[in-house]
């Protein structure tokens, strides 16, 4: 199977995704877009995994690519092929459907629990990093939530958009951090906000069960396919 990961920042991979799809004997295509890498078509894509990113999918003017990736969204969507976004990701699959995509009631940085709703898992700690959130399109089912932000994840046809980061290594989160140290300084002090100091300390006992509840997410697209 052809898989294609879309990345928007050189310091926003994959993480646990990455030796999942290796392990299982997919082709993995990542494409740089950070880069300027060719957006494939549609025809091309077994399965698309859209990553996360400090930007804003409205802010089209300065990444032109992103229509592109929005047409590839509805287009996967419309032939039945498995699409994962991911923060990012699931607010440019929100905006490919016509959701409003707007400031989240709270900044979201670090692991609080996540409530899947509509059977869909049990309740866990995840990492967050957003600033903004989606409405939920209407042909689609909303699936998780958070005191911090109500939408969190939903699914719609063959696509799924998760606002939140089970994919997170301590690799990838590490990037994120040293990345992202001045924008939690500036929002320190907000409720969901933890510190770098914080978010080391809880990942040890959190990403091996994110990591576990991917795994099972990719499973059944792939199932699916």
């Amino acid at each position: 199977m052809d898989v294609y990961i879309f990345q928007h920042v050189e310091y926003e991979g994959p993480g646990a995704i990455l030796p999942y799809l290796q392990a299982k004997g997919h082709k993995v295509h990542v494409v740089r877009l950070y880069a300027g890498d060719r957006i494939p078509h549609e025809d091309e894509v077994d399965f698309a995994i859209m990553m996360g990113g400090p930007m804003s999918v409205l802010d089209e003017a300065d990444y032109p690519y992103f229509v592109r990736e929005k047409e590839l969204c509805r287009d996967m969507v419309q032939l039945g092929k498995p699409i994962l976004g991911i923060c990012l990701g699931a607010q440019m699959i929100a905006s490919a459907f016509g959701a409003a995509i707007r400031r989240s009631p709270e900044k979201e940085i670090g692991w609080f629990p996540v409530e899947w709703e509509n059977g869909m898992s049990e309740s866990m700690t995840a990492f967050h990093w957003h600033g903004e959130t989606f409405d939920i399109p209407k042909q689609a089912v909303a699936l998780a939530r958070s005191e911090a932000c109500p939408r969190q994840a939903f699914r719609l046809g063959s696509a799924l958009a998760l606002q939140f980061h089970l994919e997170t290594t301590l690799e990838s989160m590490e990037s994120m951090l040293k990345n992202g140290a001045e924008e939690i300084e500036s929002a320190s002090g907000c409720k969901y906000v933890q510190s770098i100091e914080d978010i080391r300390k809880t990942c040890a006992e959190n990403i091996g069960k994110n990591n576990d509840t991917l795994v099972k997410i990719l499973d059944f697209m792939l199932a699916k396919k």
